[in-house]
């Protein structure tokens, strides 16, 4: 396995499917996003909830998710060994139309495939979130992942300061896969959560549809 680190980024405007709700109690903000589903599917889908909060200088994130045949790699063949696995993400935009977007993919385990993106579906592989840390662990009704990205690896890629009370591009997604064969690992409608629908046809996060701004709690 190698080094826990750093991890998935994009943005864009949408009008969409999902609930945010925004909290504050004793402690820091709080944003949590709990209604995702599968956009390209009519099936229910299993309950995500994403948690994020500013602490210090550090934006930190969590992912609570219920999956009942967690996928997930034996070995380490490099980053690309996440895309075959269940998985959350997190994507980072700088602008609407996805010009540039960093992209966080995180497996239960919290190994991270991370790279940098331009609209349509131009990737940078050598890209890797400075500043990540990310951490998986198993629940009783199937895993978590929890992260944080400093401010100042936001700022630098948004080209503007960001801290509480800035505006986020993001987009929150989730692979879901099962069983063994590609129409159970990322062939099928109901292998991709997302807390919005974007306006394809067939599944595709790398859309500006699939993205919505945020304020930094």
């Amino acid at each position: 396995m190698p080094p826990i680190r750093r991890g998935v980024l994009a943005v864009a405007a949408v009008a969409l499917l999902f609930g945010i709700a925004a909290c504050s109690g004793e402690g820091p903000r709080e944003l949590t996003v709990t209604e995702f589903g599968f956009p390209w599917s009519e099936k229910p889908s299993p309950r995500t909830v994403f948690r994020t909060r500013t602490d210090g200088d550090l934006l930190r994130f969590a992912f609570e998710v219920d999956d009942d045949d967690v996928v997930v790699s034996d070995a380490w063949d490099g980053e690309s060994t996440v895309d075959g696995e269940d998985r959350v993400e997190i994507f980072f935009a700088r602008d609407a139309d996805l010009a540039d977007y960093w992209c966080i993919e995180i497996d239960p385990l919290g190994r991270v495939h991370d790279y940098h993106a331009r609209h349509y579906r131009v990737f940078d592989a050598d890209w890797d979130c400075p500043g990540l840390k990310a951490e998986g662990s198993s629940t009783p009704t199937g895993y978590a992942v929890r992260g944080s990205i400093p401010l100042a690896t936001l700022a630098e890629l948004m080209g503007r300061p960001i801290g509480r009370g800035s505006e986020l591009r993001v987009g929150l997604f989730r692979a879901e896969f099962r069983g063994e064969g590609p129409e159970a690992r990322g062939e099928a409608d109901d292998n991709w959560i997302s807390w919005a629908r974007p306006a394809v046809e067939k599944p595709d996060f790398h859309v500006p549809e699939a993205f919505r701004t945020i304020v930094v709690p």
